[in-house]
């Protein structure tokens, strides 16, 4: 199914004009260099390519698809490839010339002390094939570009190659592993009309190697020749750098009924290249279809051709990932469209908040265009699918907005409305961790299939509290939405009690020890104007666990804080027991222990009375005023 969706996605792309996506039988490559050829085969220039800056870049180019290869003897690509292939030279190390079995048959061109330029068997022969290749598929066009290409490689003498001055120039970039196309008579060779027909006629179905095998596809349905091996997929973070692959079989364990590599998953030329050029296009660097979940690579994608849905999801899913802008797009046109996101992203957190549903206008395409999201990581040299999920683009905007206003905390000044998942997994773990490989695939599924947090996550979260001893409006959120979606799932008539902003109507036992334990800090920090280590630093973690064994502890060293207060400042001294009087008034006993769910409401307790001591309220006036000027 993802490859059938990401085979229909290319198509979408393939009709819209303003995207660049390659077509059948072309894929992108990084270009360094350009050989400028007479049309009498004469290497009279190389052009670079690549972009100046700090770190030259090579250019992106649409060139004849360039399959994986490995091996000694690679197949070469078609009018782009490599200096062993264009030039037959090769540089290897210095000090492994003298291991190769092979070293009497090197013909050395240039040493250092580090590399050696060479012509080498091997480099001779990617050289032969290359010229062997392009004659086979060109020797029967008269086209006067493609003939002085052709005379190139049958005059290009490897020996020779740094007599050649510009090739001396950039050798070191050229056998690097630049990629090289040719520029004949002032048009590049790959977008020659009559070199492209000969391309095109070979990829095309029936054509090629009669060997192929014939199938059914599974994403088509239809007879096609199959791919025996599928391309690499770049962009995956962690994955290896040359690419992995989504399907392949490398193993006969992993085979049967005698189908070798990917025959086992017949899957045709047409619809692989389809479903790996879509991933990789959604994959690149600067997509803006493309979130970091942990360790997870998360792409998502619609099937339409308008992009406002990308806005919206990436700033429902990750606010803090920049914007990529076009650099003709006026700054003044960029800050309009981001405030019209914003707006549009408040109307419908306000709808979904209220109980209504989201309509075509409230999402600027309409809510019942499929909408995808695939969350990818790497394992080996294949990539794994943490998860999948397919819906309409309406639903899955409501569950998006439904975690969030469960997320919602006051938070004052400091906090934020939208919070990134990104940002949420970075709270499980200390300052500069890695998140566990799992956590960002479960709390992922969690929220957009509207089911509870997963309780991993909700433990870290409280671990992080206890061992840190602070809670933020993150943590706070967190806690809060977990404890709303345990009360929702299970029924319960407490769901409403567990709000935004301190509720003083809440009778419910840990909540209110959370309340009491901010008071009581609170009181210290007033008794000790600059204290640096307060009761939170020392008993907080152990209040959360055990309160019988701290609260009276607790409070015995209220006593010492309380008259300390009252011979300096009795006015503030009476707002402080007052607080105490009023949320002790509904804790008649200490619970010995405290579960998951007791724990995380002592917690929201706590950080809701903590904000509150920011907010004027006529019963704890006094004891802001005196926090404000610590």
């Amino acid at each position: 199914m993802i490859v059938q969706y990401l085979a229909r996605y290319y198509d979408v792309l393939a009709g819209d004009d303003t995207i660049r996506i390659s077509r059948p039988g072309y894929s992108p490559a990084r270009v360094s260099f350009a050989l400028v050829i007479s049309p009498e085969g004469v290497l009279y220039s190389i052009l670079d390519l690549r972009t100046d800056g700090k770190k030259k870049l090579p250019k992106e180019m649409e060139v004849p698809h360039q399959k994986s290869r490995s091996g000694k003897r690679a197949p070469p690509y078609f009018l782009c490839d490599k200096g062993e292939y264009v030039f037959g030279v090769e540089t290897l190390n210095a000090k492994d010339i003298q291991e190769k079995k092979d070293a009497h048959d090197l013909v050395i061109l240039e040493r250092n002390e580090r590399n050696v330029v060479v012509v080498s068997p091997r480099s001779l022969e990617c050289f032969n094939q290359f010229r062997k290749f392009h004659h086979e598929l060109l020797d029967g066009l008269s086209d006067p570009e493609v003939r002085g290409f052709l005379r190139f490689l049958d005059e290009w003498n490897p020996e020779l190659a740094l007599q050649h001055p510009k090739f001396a120039e950039y050798k070191d970039e050229i056998l690097a592993g630049a990629f090289l196309v040719f520029d004949v008579n002032g048009e590049y060779l790959h977008r020659n009309a009559n070199a492209r027909n000969v391309w095109e006629a070979l990829r095309s179905p029936g054509s090629g190697d009669p060997s192929q095998e014939c199938s059914q596809c599974l994403v088509s349905g239809k007879m096609l020749p199959i791919a025996r091996t599928h391309q690499k997929i770049k962009g995956v973070l962690n994955a290896q750098s040359a690419g992995a692959t989504l399907i392949g079989f490398n193993d006969p364990a992993f085979e049967s009924y005698g189908k070798t590599q990917s025959y086992n998953a017949p899957v045709s030329e047409l619809a692989m290249f389809k479903y790996t050029t879509v991933l990789n296009y959604l994959l690149q660097r600067e997509s803006k279809n493309k979130i970091q979940i942990g360790d997870t690579t998360t792409v998502f994608w619609a099937e339409t051709k308008n992009k406002v849905y990308e806005d919206l999801i990436l700033s429902l899913l990750s606010p803090e990932k920049p914007q990529i802008t076009q650099e003709e797009e006026p700054q003044e046109e960029r800050l309009e469209q981001d405030h019209g996101i914003r707006q549009l992203i408040n109307d419908i957190l306000f709808k979904v908040k209220v109980g209504g549903y989201l309509d075509d206008r409230d999402l600027g395409i309409p809510k019942t265009t499929k909408f995808y999201i695939l969350g990818l990581s790497p394992n080996n040299a294949r990539l794994a699918v943490r998860y999948w999920h397919e819906d309409n683009f309406g639903d899955f905007i409501t569950r998006l907005a439904r975690h969030h206003i469960d997320m919602e905390i006051d938070a004052g000044d400091r906090g934020a409305k939208i919070v990134s998942v990104y940002s949420l997994l970075k709270e499980t773990v200390p300052r500069g961790g890695d998140v566990p490989p799992l956590i960002g695939g479960l709390l992922m599924r969690s929220i957009i299939e509207n089911t509870p947090y997963p309780v991993p996550v909700y433990n870290a979260i409280l671990n992080r509290v206890k061992v840190e001893r602070s809670i933020n409006y993150v943590r706070a959120g967190f806690i809060k939405a977990c404890l709303m979606r345990i009360a929702r799932t299970q029924s319960r008539d407490d769901e409403d009690l567990i709000t935004v902003s301190l509720n003083e109507k809440s009778t419910n036992v840990p909540y209110r020890l959370g309340r009491l334990f901010a008071v009581l800090e609170s009181a210290q920090k007033a008794a000790n104007p600059g204290i640096k280590k307060t009761i939170r630093d020392s008993y907080f973690a152990s209040a959360a666990s055990m309160p019988s064994m701290v609260y009276p502890v607790l409070l015995k060293l209220h006593q010492h804080h309380l008259s300390k207060i009252n011979s300096e400042k009795p006015g503030l001294g009476v707002n402080i027991s007052k607080s105490i009087d009023e949320v002790m008034s509904s804790i008649d006993r200490f619970p010995v222990t405290l579960n998951l769910e007791e724990q995380g409401m002592l917690m929201l307790g706590y950080y809701h009375q903590h904000e509150s001591f920011f907010r004027k309220t006529d019963v704890n006036e006094s004891i802001e005023e005196e926090l404000k000027n610590e």
